[in-house]
């Protein structure tokens, strides 16, 4: 055995300790992929990543973009409220949009006020923990699927022009390439209001801390309590009668 062996001791005789090796550093899933932990446009990963994106808002800015928000979803209800019969087939083209962008514009704020009132009144009753400020930031944000479904009245607009707001317009009788568009933005509607019902399960529940079930169940119970004054004046008429 060679002399270098014995150099690791006090003495000189005792065997040297073996080399530190460094171990490799293994990347984690998120650097070897690329993505980072937090989302970076909230108004495009609020459709993959609910509850992840509003947590990344609560956590920066829990008042971001909330008015606009509830602006524009409230456009948007009202011009999918305006193809109802018998309003967007009296009235002419130009007067459904000024009442619903204004109106809408209205009902989304004073609307978004009331939702959090309530939802967050519905959601403490289950066990949630989210104040006014991330109820808010909830209803706020889940209306993105609304606010980008604005964009399908472009294509509507330029299929029915005079008749977009109406129930059932006449242009598309006899002309199948037409009638199969509307039906497809018909479709794309439907879609996206669906989506657009899980994102709000999915915000409600992140804002209160619990499952998108118990989100369900708050907003069953906002409905009820909604419910109750309209059902107690519908009994107190028939009782007077």
């Amino acid at each position: 055995m060679s002399e270098s062996a014995f150099t690791g001791g006090p003495t000189g005789h005792e065997p040297a300790p073996p080399p530190l090796v460094t171990p490799p550093v293994i990347p984690s899933v998120t650097e070897a992929s690329g993505r980072p932990d937090e989302p970076i446009d909230p108004w495009i990963s609020i459709w993959s990543r609910p509850r992840a994106t509003l947590r990344h808002i609560l956590e920066t800015d829990p008042r971001r973009a909330v008015y606009r928000l509830a602006a524009l979803g409230g456009i948007s209800g009202c011009l999918s409220g305006a193809r109802q019969p018998g309003f967007g087939d009296t009235y002419p083209v130009a007067m459904v949009l000024a009442v619903a962008l204004l109106g809408g514009v209205v009902a989304g704020v004073v609307g978004i006020q009331i939702g959090a009132a309530l939802i967050g009144m519905t959601g403490r009753w289950l066990g949630g923990r989210g104040g006014r400020t991330e109820v808010i930031a909830a209803l706020a944000w889940a209306n993105v699927p609304a606010a980008w479904g604005l964009a399908l009245w472009l294509p509507r607009a330029a299929l029915l022009g005079g008749e977009s707001f109406q129930a059932l317009p006449v242009s598309l009788e006899g002309n199948p390439p037409a009638a199969l568009l509307f039906l497809l933005l018909q479709g794309l509607e439907v879609v996206v209001a669906l989506w657009g019902l899980v994102i709000l399960l999915k915000c409600v529940a992140e804002a209160h801390g619990f499952t998108a079930w118990r989100a369900f169940l708050a907003l069953v119970l906002m409905i009820l309590v909604l419910a109750v004054p309209f059902a107690l004046i519908a009994l107190l008429g028939l009782l007077a009668r």
